[in-house]
């Protein structure tokens, strides 16, 4: 069945990225239709780590900056959308610890202490010498405490975003797969649909939109394991530490996570690396040691093939723009991502740190 209803805008993709551009549009008054090729707030975005966590405050630049802004504003942020929607989001800025493992990178950690002061505003990176919540063996040269980083809990985030945008008049469609676009549409065996912008905001499956575009490989997907303790912790600070992240949310629950597979079987199956991962937090925190496990999730996450966000207009297709590509900082980064490509759509100026823009990706 051919569609041909016209929007404002179309945004293909209802993970964390498309929903934070969906609210932002709508924000600005513009009608929205989000399609999504399996339901909202699927794929990554319906993850349960959760870390929302700075890059170091030393030799700055305007990709940390963009971070920043979007991390010191996100409490506000989650605060507005989940008194809109009625859910929370589990959002709460906790801060985070990090071991201390050698001389060099305690020295480091003082200067970046400095660099904390004249980057960072009224957030903090300090060097403590211990924590109560991780061993000494497991912090041999103390502890990084920031008071930036905070927690969420993505699956119930995309559900509060998803509901604030019902509320703000955005439409879904789900289980709608888009297979092309040009400039004014998007189309699948299903037929086509019109809009005045388009924004691709998919998951690692979008990428193949972008693929055939620009004929190479814009992205791939990186395997995340997970899995869930039934242990409160209350709003202690996250840890993370050898490669792994423990998050104390809301809820009661604490989150252990993730690994980081470029190769894998089965993207979606729980397998012994899990175990290594809970095993290492259980030894970094004690607390945690006889924690039973109540959920596990894997997925695979996507990653820009430079790593960091894909955002921008797209060249040869007019008002067709991307936003793609969170891999680990999506949550941290995505209201700030979606009033940015909110503000393309309605063609203001935009100034974009270098290596987010569509350009940076294809060097």
């Amino acid at each position: 069945m051919t569609v041909t209803n016209s929007h404002d805008v179309l945004i293909v993709g209802a993970g964390i990225f498309g929903l934070s551009c969906a609210y932002a549009c709508a924000r600005a008054g513009l009608s929205v239709l989000v399609i999504d090729a399996n339901t909202v707030g699927g794929g990554a975005s319906g993850g349960i780590v959760g870390a929302l966590a700075p890059y170091t405050p030393d030799q700055w630049h305007a990709k940390k900056q963009y971070q920043l802004d979007a991390l010191a504003s996100a409490q506000k942020h989650w605060a507005t959308v989940d008194k809109l929607s009625c859910i929370s989001s589990g959002y709460g800025r906790i801060g985070r610890l990090s071991p201390i493992m050698d001389e060099r990178t305690y020295n480091l950690a003082q200067t970046r202490h400095i660099e904390a002061q004249k980057n960072w505003g009224n957030f903090k990176w300090d060097v403590i010498e211990k924590h109560p919540l991780v061993t000494s063996d497991a912090a041999p040269f103390g502890l990084i405490h920031d008071t930036l980083s905070a927690r969420i809990y993505p699956s119930k985030a995309c559900a509060s975003l998803s509901r604030a945008c019902e509320r703000l008049g955005v439409t879904f469609r789900e289980n709608t797969r888009v297979t092309g676009f040009d400039t004014g549409k998007v189309f699948g065996s299903w037929g086509e649909e019109h809009a005045k912008s388009i924004i691709l905001a998919g998951g690692f499956e979008g990428f193949h939109l972008l693929d055939y575009h620009f004929g190479t490989q814009m992205g791939s997907g990186v395997k995340g394991q997970a899995a869930l303790l039934d242990i409160n912790m209350g709003a202690s600070p996250q840890i993370y530490a050898n490669g792994v992240y423990i998050i104390p949310h809301a809820d009661g629950t604490t989150s252990v996570g993730s690994t980081s597979e470029n190769k894998w079987g089965q993207p979606y199956e729980i397998d012994h690396l899990l175990d290594e991962v809970v095993a290492k937090a259980r030894a970094i925190c004690p607390t945690l040691k006889d924690a039973p496990i109540i959920k596990t999730w894997a997925g695979l996450r996507p990653k820009a093939r430079r790593r960091d966000p894909l955002l921008g207009p797209i060249d040869g297709v007019d008002g067709v723009f991307a936003a793609m590509g969170g891999f680990k900082i999506g949550f941290g980064l995505a209201h700030k991502i979606g009033f940015t490509l909110a503000d393309f759509v309605l063609g203001k100026d935009v100034n974009l740190p270098k290596s987010f823009t569509i350009a940076h990706h294809l060097e």
